[in-house]
């Protein structure tokens, strides 16, 4: 089984990006939904921590290397395929989000805005992984 590591890694980094767009796009409702009050939000805002950003690329990039295992146990590589592999493995993983978040009593616009990053993000993801074929192995077998 042959990955592209350099798609697993562009990939992962253009998911975080990703998640810098996503969350300044929401992020109205989506403060609303943290259960931070306006003083703790300016508290942490004033000296960010960032060891969850660092998390969240780590993350990201096992969500890629994931993405990239299952098709690499496909025949072909492809943008379809990509798009379908993203959509199964992101969905699993918002999924597993939302089943969390309705037992902390979140509200459905806050569950939609967090699980539908990384659904949206593995899609992303999908595709870029699936149009980025690895190299074919050069060594002849005897």
């Amino acid at each position: 089984m042959k990955l592209n590591w350099l798609a697993v890694l562009v990939a992962a980094i253009v998911h975080w990006l990703f998640g810098a767009v996503w969350f300044t796009v929401f992020r109205v409702p989506w403060q609303a939904g943290i259960r931070m009050s306006p003083e703790e939000l300016q508290t942490y805002m004033a000296h960010p921590n960032f060891w969850p950003y660092i998390i969240a690329l780590l993350c990201n990039l096992v969500l890629a290397y994931v993405i990239a295992r299952v098709l690499a146990g496909y025949e072909g590589y492809g943008l379809f395929r990509g798009i379908s592999v993203g959509i199964l493995i992101g969905l699993a993983t918002a999924l597993a989000m939302v089943t969390e978040m309705a037992f902390e009593l979140r509200s459905p616009q806050f569950m939609a805005i967090s699980a539908g990053y990384p659904l949206a993000g593995c899609i992303v993801m999908g595709i870029i992984i699936g149009v980025w074929k690895p190299k074919a192995d050069m060594t002849v077998a005897r």
